[in-house]
């Protein structure tokens, strides 16, 4: 998870050129579109992608372009690797907003976290993980 005061963010105002170029020029996948510094949504690389297909011009507000209706996708901070994938997988996203018990934004999370996440527990094998993300040497009886 990128804690959410490092999360890149653009408005709902900003072209469809300063997304391209905040996330090439930062080597991210996506943006947080924000409002009132509220999360309300997620452009991605997708979304650009589709322009392009479009031949939405450069200078469109990511505003006007957003399924605004969809709403951002939301994850609670308690839940686990696996809930995480499933929910993932559920709403067929990639990228999702990680909210404290008060709703509000604590950080982003995206399918390739929990790709990492479970390829370092695949090379850890036989060792396993704690609760605290420590690998450990399981005991021998």
């Amino acid at each position: 998870m990128i804690p959410y005061d490092k999360v890149l963010k653009c408005q709902p105002s900003s072209t469809v050129e300063e997304v391209v170029t905040s996330m090439t020029d930062e080597h991210v996948s996506c943006l947080v579109i924000v409002l009132n510094d509220n999360p309300h949504g997620i452009v991605t690389k997708t979304d650009i992608c589709w322009c392009y297909r479009n031949k939405v011009p450069l200078e469109s507000q990511v505003g006007d372009i957003m399924p605004w209706t969809v709403g951002v996708k939301k994850i609670k901070c308690n839940m686990d690797r696996d809930g995480a994938a499933k929910f993932f997988e559920k709403n067929k996203v990639h990228h999702a907003i990680v909210v404290n018990e008060n709703d509000e934004p604590v950080g982003l999370i995206s399918a390739m976290d929990i790709a990492t996440e479970v390829a370092k527990d695949a090379r850890a094998w036989p060792y396993i993980r704690n609760e605290t993300g420590r690998i450990e040497v399981p005991h021998k009886k």
